[in-house]
Order: structure tokens, then C-alpha cells, then sequence
């Protein structure tokens, strides 16, 4: 199981609220439904996560551990509910590795991963689904805004697992 806390989802929420030219707060339920929908979309078809989020992964043990890509940091190891040392697993961008010794039922990992700085091809992209779903919400966006979405995420698609 694995729980996400968006990081910076508030600042970007501003952002996409004065990209729709919108003055007040007063329909932020729908536009952050929108938004992470878009977010989402996004982010499944570039294969990494984009907004800094903190995600707390939970599963039986196993000495490799495959994360959401691109691990920035892992803040919290534990195996059994104990805290496991720094030294006994090593991190690359998407999975966590224990050494031979550590061994157990179950692990929870908590990390961040996404960009620090959410590069501005990537953010019109993400604007311009959940504009589109925020303005239609009955309907799915017209071809136009996916293609024109996917053609500023396109340089950021990855090949194969991470």
C-alpha cells in the first residue's frame, strides 16, 4: 500500500487558479480534483512523478524495493517497525536496496520524489488538461489539448521500468 502527501500542491493550486484567471478561492474543491487528475495523466504518461510528494510505501519485505521515480530522498527505512540504519541499504532513482543482513515480514519506506522545480512544459501541460477538465467536466477534453499536451510532455517520456 502506498499513501502520497503532495508537497507543494498548494503553491501550484495558485498557479493553475491564476492560469484559469480565477480571482478567488471558492472553487478549489473542484479545481485541486482537476489538477490532480491532470497531474496524474501526466504523470503516467512520462513514467515519473512531477509534483514533490511524500509517499509512504508499505508491503511484505523484499531485498529490493522498487519506488516511484525520481527518488529525491528517502527520509524513513523500517523493517518490523524498526528503524533501519543508512548503512544498511543503499537508493538510486527508483528502487531501494537492502543489504544481505536486514531481513523481515514487512517494510515501510517513506521518501520524496517528483521535481523540486516542476519544469514550465511539463506545468502548461499539466494547466492545460485540468483546464480542460475543470471548464468540461462531463465531457473529456478535446483531442487537441491531449495532443498538444503530449507533444510538451513528449521530451520527458521514459523507456521502460523505473
Amino acid at each position: 500500500m502506498e499513501k502520497r502527501n503532495y508537497i507543494g500542491f498548494d503553491a501550484l493550486l495558485g498557479e493553475f487558479r491564476s492560469h484559469l484567471r480565477l480571482t478567488s478561492n471558492d472553487l478549489d474543491a473542484p479545481l485541486s480534483t482537476s489538477l490532480k487528475a491532470a497531474i496524474n495523466s501526466a504523470e503516467h504518461e512520462i513514467s515519473r512523478v512531477i509534483e514533490l510528494s511524500e509517499f509512504t510505501l508499505t508491503k511484505p519485505f523484499d531485498s529490493v524495493i522498487s519506488l516511484r521515480y525520481p527518488v529525491v530522498d528517502v527520509t524513513s527505512v523500517k523493517v518490523n517497525g524498526e528503524e533501519v540504519p543508512e548503512d544498511s541499504y543503499s537508493h538510486g532513482d527508483s528502487t531501494l536496496v537492502f543489504t544481505d543482513e536486514v531481513q523481515g515480514e514487512s517494510v515501510e519506506v517513506i521518501y520524496l520524489a517528483g521535481y523540486t522545480e516542476i519544469p514550465e512544459d511539463i506545468k502548461a501541460a499539466v494547466f492545460l488538461l485540468g483546464g480542460a477538465l475543470f471548464n468540461n467536466p462531463t465531457d473529456r477534453p478535446e483531442e487537441r489539448d491531449r495532443t498538444t499536451a503530449r507533444n510538451l510532455l513528449r521530451p520527458y517520456r521514459t523507456w521502460g521500468e523505473h
